[in-house]
């Protein structure tokens, strides 16, 4: 078996590259070969690609080997995959060996509790998604993408929550990252959840020049239950969240270099180690903690606070 780092070596050669684990055998059209998407899947084989006409395509989806799933309009919002059922995922992703499965230049909704893209906790590849638009329309635990397992790979994406008023917790994700799962998130917008970014117990993180707004958290990075996580969050803008960027658990190292985090409403940064604003916030943060060059104009709201001593020389510019 692969092992995770390898695999998320793997995520970032496909994101530098841009092109799939393995080359195409074929092409399958929607609707012109095949009525619908899922129809589509059930006749592919590992390594071919779904070319999907623009249009609104109402169903659920359900990947089981490694496939390109592509819109072929001039941008991601000509080519919608919206969920038919609201229980289950618009597609879930379940491929229990090594390869990729590619969504492209596509905007999937859900609009139910169920995340746009689910994510196994028993798969062991890649999932790359690249130049698409993810929409929850609704709150109460609902996410863009809820990964479990395997590695994701994602670039050049928009992610839009329910969460217009950051006072309202509908505990909606824009991605979630489970125990068994690692990432590299790069180039992508967010606004309006709760959490834009949230790993709890996630290993090999990459979280490289995206742009968050409007959001209660930004970047959460927890690690209560779990094994230990490394972590590079890098060159990213957080704006008008109630909280940049926050820090829990065992971290074993997490590097934090050259982010910009303005208007927060109650920190920039949170980090779990002793007491903030008053009280204990989470679990302890027992990791190492490296970063220079990150920009947050509002020094007098860090927890820990600036004089403590806890922040590394060089954090703050």
């Amino acid at each position: 078996m692969v092992s995770r780092r390898s695999r998320a070596t793997v995520a970032i050669l496909v994101l530098s590259l841009g092109v799939g684990v393995a080359c195409a055998a074929r092409t399958l059209s929607v609707p012109g070969e095949y009525a619908s998407i899922a129809a589509a899947l059930d006749a592919a084989a590992a390594g071919d690609e779904i070319a999907v006409a623009p249009g609104i395509y109402t169903e659920n989806l359900v990947v089981r080997i490694a496939v390109a799933i592509r819109g072929s309009g001039p941008d991601c919002t000509a080519t919608i995959l919206r969920g038919a059922t609201p229980h289950l995922p618009t597609a879930f992703v379940f491929l229990a060996a090594s390869g990729a499965v590619r969504f492209e230049n596509l905007t999937l909704v859900t609009s139910g509790l169920s995340p746009c893209i689910g994510v196994s906790d028993s798969m062991d590849g890649l999932l790359a998604v690249i130049d698409c638009a993810l929409t929850v329309e609704q709150g109460n635990a609902a996410r863009a993408i809820d990964a479990r397992g395997g590695v994701l790979a994602v670039d050049s994406s928009v992610f839009r929550g329910p969460n217009r008023d950051l006072r309202s917790h509908g505990g909606s994700d824009g991605v979630f990252l489970g125990p068994m799962a690692s990432a590299t998130l790069r180039n992508c917008d967010f606004a309006y959840f709760t959490h834009a970014i949230q790993a709890q117990g996630a290993t090999n993180l990459a979280i490289e020049g995206n742009r968050i707004v409007y959001s209660t958290s930004g970047i959460t990075i927890s690690n209560q239950f779990y094994d230990s996580t490394t972590a590079r969050i890098s060159a990213n803008q957080v704006h008008g969240c109630s909280v940049g960027i926050v820090i829990s658990g065992a971290v074993t190292s997490i590097m934090i270099q050259g982010n910009t985090i303005s208007d927060s409403r109650w920190a920039p940064f949170r980090v779990s180690a002793g007491p903030c604003f008053g009280a204990d916030l989470g679990v302890p943060f027992s990791g190492t903690l490296f970063g220079t060059g990150n920009v947050v104009p509002q020094l007098d709201l860090l927890c820990p606070d600036a004089g403590s001593g806890f922040w590394p020389a060089g954090f703050f510019e």
